[in-house]
C-alpha cells in the first residue's frame, strides 16, 4: 500500500503536471487579475480617506481604520438600506418560492403542451434585465400604462396613479416586477426535484385515501425538501445581489424607499464620490454573500453525502 501511495505521489510532481499548470495559467491569471486584486483593493480602500470630493484635504489616502465602517453604520440611510435589504429579501423569496412552488406542480402533471408551456413559463428569466425594466416602467406608466388603465376602468382609480413615484408602492411594484423576472430560476429547480418523486407513492396514498393538500405535505413536500432547501439559499444570494432590477425602475428612489445595499453603494461611489464609504458598504456586502455561500456550499456537500 505504502509503494502504490509513493508511486502516486511521483506521479502528482510538478514537474510531470508541468503542461497542465501552463494551460491553466491563463485563466488562474485572469482570476487574480480580475476578480482577487480589486477584491483585496476594495478592502484596502475601506480602510482609507477616500473621499474624492475632498481629494485636495492632508489626510486623503491617508489610513482611516474603522472610521468609514462607523460612519456609514452611524448613517440612517445607510441603515434603511439595510432594512430594505432585508425587505427586499425576505419578500422577495417567500413570493418567489410560493409561486415557484405551485407552477412546478402544475407543469408537472400530464398536462397537453406540457412543453410548449414549460419553455414559455421560463421566458421571463431569459428576457434581459434592461428590457424587463423598461417593460415593467411602461406598465406602472401614470398616463398609458396597462395597470392604470385596467383600475381606472374598473373604478378604482379616478386618474393615473405613480407606482413607482410614490414611497408606498415603489417597493411593492419593483418587488413584483422582479418575482416575475426570477421565479422562473427557482421554479425549474423545483420541477427538476418534482421528476424524481415516483407516481406509485402518489397512487398508493390515493388509494388509502389521501387528499391533494395531504399527498403534497406528507410525500411531495419531503421529497423535495433539500433540493428545495439548496435552490432557496442560491437564489437569495442572487435576490441580495440584484442591483438591477431596483437601480432600472427607481435608482432607489422616491426617497430612499427602495434604496438598498447595493445600491447606496453605488451612489457612494458613483454619484458622491466617496469611494472609502462605498468600499466599506461593498466588504459588507461581501461579507454577507460569503456567509451565504458558505451555507450554500455545505448544503450541497450534506445534499451529496
Amino acid at each position: 500500500m505504502k509503494q502504490s501511495k509513493k508511486k502516486r505521489s511521483k506521479e502528482y510532481t510538478f514537474r510531470k503536471n508541468l503542461n497542465g499548470y501552463l494551460l491553466i495559467a491563463p485563466a488562474v491569471i485572469a482570476i487574480l487579475v480580475l476578480s482577487v486584486y480589486p477584491l483585496l483593493q476594495g478592502i484596502w480602500i475601506s480602510f482609507l480617506n477616500y473621499d474624492m470630493t475632498k481629494a485636495n484635504a492632508a489626510d486623503f489616502g491617508t489610513f482611516a481604520g474603522l472610521k468609514n465602517y462607523m460612519v456609514i453604520f452611524a448613517n440612517s440611510k445607510y441603515r434603511n438600506a439595510v432594512m430594505n435589504s432585508v425587505v427586499w429579501t425576505l419578500v422577495n423569496i417567500v413570493a418567489q418560492l410560493a409561486l415557484a412552488i405551485g407552477v412546478a406542480l402544475v407543469l408537472n402533471e400530464h398536462l397537453k403542451g406540457r412543453g410548449f408551456f414549460r419553455t414559455a413559463a421560463l421566458l421571463p428569466w431569459a428576457i434581459p434585465a434592461a428590457i424587463s425594466a423598461l417593460t415593467f416602467s411602461a406598465l406602472y406608466d401614470t398616463k398609458i400604462g396597462v395597470f392604470n388603465t385596467i383600475l381606472i376602468r374598473l373604478g378604482i382609480l379616478k386618474e393615473g396613479y405613480s407606482f413607482l413615484g410614490n414611497v408606498e408602492s415603489a417597493m411593492p411594484a419593483v418587488i413584483i416586477a422582479n418575482v416575475w423576472k426570477s421565479t422562473p430560476f427557482l421554479m425549474i429547480f423545483i420541477l427538476a426535484a418534482l421528476q424524481g418523486v415516483s407516481y406509485d407513492q402518489y397512487e398508493s396514498s390515493a388509494i388509502d385515501g389521501a387528499g391533494k393538500i395531504q399527498r403534497f405535505l406528507y410525500i411531495t413536500l419531503p421529497n423535495i425538501k433539500e433540493p428545495m432547501a439548496v435552490a432557496v439559499i442560491l437564489n437569495v444570494i442572487s435576490i441580495f445581489n440584484n442591483f438591477n432590477a431596483i437601480w432600472l425602475l427607481t435608482q432607489g428612489g422616491p426617497l430612499d424607499s427602495t434604496e438598498i445595499m447595493y445600491t447606496y453603494a453605488y451612489r457612494q461611489a458613483f454619484v458622491d464620490h466617496k469611494f472609502g464609504y462605498a468600499a466599506a458598504t461593498s466588504v459588507v456586502i461581501f461579507a454577507v454573500i460569503a456567509i451565504l455561500t458558505i451555507i450554500y456550499v455545505k448544503m450541497i456537500s450534506l445534499d451529496r453525502d
